[in-house]
C-alpha cells in the first residue's frame, strides 16, 4: 500500500509534467510567446517540481536536465524583467 509520502511525490511529478507540457503546448499553438511571463513562469514551476521528483526517485539524468532547463529559463526571465 502506498504511503501518503509516495502519493505526494507522484503528485509533485505529475504537476511538474503538467506545467511543462502546458507551457510547451500553448507556445507551440501560438497562444503564448516563449518570452511571455506565463510561459516562463510555467516552465520555472514545472522544472522545479520535476527536479524535486527526480531527486526523490534518484533519477539523476532527469533532475540534471531539468536543473539546466530551469537555469536557462531563469536567465530568460531576468532578461524579460530587465527589458
Amino acid at each position: 500500500m502506498l504511503s501518503l509520502q509516495k502519493y505526494l511525490r507522484e503528485a509533485i511529478g505529475w504537476a511538474g509534467a503538467f506545467f511543462s507540457l502546458t507551457a510547451f503546448s500553448l507556445n507551440s499553438l501560438n497562444v503564448i510567446s516563449s518570452q511571455s511571463m506565463e510561459y516562463l513562469l510555467m516552465n520555472v514551476i514545472g522544472c522545479f517540481l520535476l527536479i524535486l521528483y527526480g531527486v526523490s526517485k534518484k533519477a539523476y539524468a532527469s533532475w540534471v536536465l531539468n536543473s539546466i532547463w530551469l537555469l536557462i529559463t531563469a536567465i530568460a526571465l531576468i532578461k524579460v524583467f530587465l527589458a
